[in-house]
């Protein structure tokens, strides 16, 4: 992982975030009129790629094909304010699509909520798998001078 040079955290600290948050990512990207849009999703780390999922005739799917160039923030929405964003380029693929799916609602959904999760993997034969791979990662942690 190339980290920015004024990353306030170092490559482990920005892993054990990862690993850690369970807060959606915020990815964004440009329309095919070249128009920037963001959307949040939800994401799973694992050596050194974040995995999302998405429909695939979802709005989100359509403009990646066109363009594989994002950007992404993980932040935290709670006092104190800290996160992560960056630079990546995805590859989407119908290939373990469905493990994705999976271990994106085991880690974002809890078991009272058994019918949004069977509903999502009624669907898992049309997902895409998203593998974000960031280019350059920058965080920032603002604990130190705000109180909780």
């Amino acid at each position: 992982m190339k980290l920015n040079t004024k990353s306030q955290w170092n490559e482990a600290q920005i892993i054990t975030f990862l690993e850690n948050s369970e807060i959606p990512i915020r990815l964004s990207f440009l329309n095919k009129a070249n128009e920037p849009q963001i959307c949040s999703l939800w994401y799973q780390y694992d050596n050194g790629v974040l995995w999302c999922a998405s429909h695939k005739n979802s709005f989100l799917i359509k403009q990646l094909k066109l363009n594989a160039k994002i950007s992404f923030e993980i932040s935290s929405n709670e006092y104190p304010y800290k996160g992560i964003r960056g630079k990546a380029h995805i590859e989407l693929s119908t290939i373990n699509a469905e493990a994705v799916l999976a271990k994106l609602i085991s880690k974002y959904l809890d078991s009272s909520n058994s019918k949004l999760c069977s509903w999502l993997m009624s669907r898992a034969d049309d997902e895409y798998a998203i593998k974000i791979i960031p280019t350059l990662v920058n965080s920032w942690d603002f604990s130190d001078r705000m109180e909780k």
